[in-house]
């Protein structure tokens, strides 16, 4: 099988180096389908892609700009990822590196120590020859040594843990939600779910599941116990309990002074299964609901899919990944449980959320909760909330109603005035169709047909637009835009004159508030 980033960093070529993982460690499960030495980034025709490229660095600065410029384009090449090894302790470049790495999206690896190309390129070769992986035990065990899981994060760590022990792998916090779970299916699900609060209420270190032998572990954050690790029984070797127990040293360890982490680890699982309902077209309807029961979200009767739209222009500290976390942390206490997770396709400048009530009572209480709990999450950024309508198939939740979600929050977004609450879609009015649209042909042609030239000129479209959301009363567009009315009526005069707009006539005034609205929508 093909051998992973996250498998190949735990050979010895790689582990005597000391190897630092800066960019995307979610991307270290990518099959690595070869190895190419390079130090220009122009690889266009030179690798067939899912290559691991070894460099030396010698064609970077200290320019931050340049390192990212770099990485970018061999990401775009089709590299599975990047190892620098200096050949010189090159300070300020290697800084530069470790700034530009932050914001790539696939894994960038530094080697403190230099390593010889040819000792990896030997490994990788003699690791593909055996055609497969280590696993077991005593390959968690060499793992847990390895410079490498000292680099990970807590989710890196139990994925990587899983994947060498070859069986499943569950963590679960102390009332026995699953925070994770890999290896585990379909059925083995269905049984563990149905027979887990039994085994707990034992108190015993064992239990039995379809006729095998599970064991867990506790796992202790700055000496309070916040869960348990939980996997089949591995009879074949006397050290597991070990193992295990070390495991889970190493993941309180992480953990110290961040439990949000924790609770965030459950999170992705939940947001994962809604983005596989959209994404894979195997996963089923009664998958779906088993993944989710799986991790504590039981007895849910409606689910009310939501969208947020920002405006652009984050800083680094309201950055979309920094909000969904914060929402994450912030919803644990809501009355319901929410999902939150980034947008995909169309959506993915927007955060979705899946609101899943246990009654199909009346949600605009909940739901305008929600909204001030965002408002404060969000702070003085435009921003708008867009929600569905109510479904009971999570599968169609998924789908159309977090379009429907993104489309009325995109619309709401659009308007120069909106009130603090979250929108439907008859809130909308005509943007609600207008959005059938946006980047069309004809929704262009009709942009270019009404404003024209206008869109060059931003003060005369800014007062235009204020006087049809004043609806022609002139006395409250002076003082919306903070001009005399005088003032005001020589830039209609000049619309007027220059331009043929005759603000006067109502089927003008229409063809031209749909214009705007569609061009502020496109602008989005």
């Amino acid at each position: 099988m093909p051998l992973t980033i996250r498998q190949f960093l735990q050979n010895p070529a790689f582990n005597r180096s000391r190897p630092h993982i800066l960019g995307d460690g979610t991307r270290l499960d990518d099959d690595v389908r070869g190895i190419h030495i390079a130090e220009s980034a122009d690889l266009a025709g030179l690798i067939e892609g899912g290559e691991l490229i070894l460099c030396s660095g010698l064609g970077l600065s200290q320019s931050v700009e340049q390192a990212a410029a770099f990485l970018d384009e061999l990401h775009r090449s089709g590299a599975s990822g990047v190892v620098f090894s200096f050949l010189a302790d090159e300070a300020p470049v290697k800084a530069a590196l470790r700034t530009a790495a932050t914001s790539m999206s696939f894994p960038v690896v530094l080697l403190d120590d230099r390593a010889r190309f040819i000792e990896i390129i030997e490994a990788y070769n003699e690791i593909s020859r055996s055609a497969m992986v280590v696993s077991g035990p005593d390959a968690v065990a060499d793992f847990l040594s390895s410079p490498v899981a000292e680099q990970l994060s807590a989710l890196d760590l139990l994925r990587t843990a899983a994947d060498l022990l070859d069986r499943p792998l569950i963590l679960e916090d102390e009332l026995s939600v699953v925070l994770f779970q890999r290896g585990l299916g379909m059925e083995q699900m269905s049984l563990y779910a149905q027979s887990r609060q039994r085994a707990w209420g034992l108190e015993q270190g064992r239990f039995e599941l379809a006729g095998e032998q599970w064991v867990h572990n506790p796992v202790f954050v700055d000496g309070r116990r916040v869960g348990r690790i939980v996997c089949p029984l591995w009879r074949e070797s006397a050290g597991f309990a070990v193992i295990l127990d070390r495991l889970s040293r190493i993941l309180g360890q992480k953990l110290s002074g961040d439990l949000d982490r924790l609770h965030l680890l459950r999170q992705e699982f939940l947001a994962d299964a809604i983005a596989d309902l959209r994404t894979n077209q195997t996963v089923t309807e009664q998958g779906a609901w088993l993944r989710l029961r799986l991790f504590g979200v039981t007895d849910v009767l409606e689910l009310i899919p939501a969208v947020l739209c920002i405006a652009s222009g984050a800083d680094e500290e309201n950055d979309l990944s920094s909000l969904i976390r914060r929402l994450r942390i912030a919803f644990e206490d809501f009355p319901v449980p929410v999902i939150v997770r980034n947008g995909l396709g169309d959506e993915s400048e927007a955060v979705g959320m899946m609101f899943c009530l246990a009654s199909h009572e009346h949600p605009e209480v909940l739901l305008q909760r929600a909204y001030r709990l965002v408002e404060s999450e969000i702070g003085h950024r435009q921003w708008s909330m867009g929600i569905a309508g109510s479904f009971e198939s999570l599968k169609r939740a998924a789908t159309d109603g977090l379009l429907e979600a993104y489309r009325v929050a995109r619309g709401a977004l659009s308007m120069v005035v909106r009130k603090p609450k979250y929108y439907l879609a008859h809130d909308l009015g005509f943007r609600w169709i207008l959005q059938t649209l946006v980047s069309t042909p004809e929704g262009a042609a009709f942009v270019r047909d009404q404003l024209g030239p206008l869109k060059e000129e931003p003060e005369l479209l800014a007062i235009l637009e204020a006087y049809l959301g004043a609806t022609g009363n002139i006395a409250e567009l002076s003082r919306s835009v903070h001009l005399s009315r005088p003032s005001v009526y020589a830039r209609l005069r000049r619309l007027h004159e220059e331009f043929g707009i005759d603000v006067e006539n109502a089927d003008t005034r229409t063809s031209l508030h749909m214009a705007l609205a569609l061009y502020r929508l496109e602008g989005l």
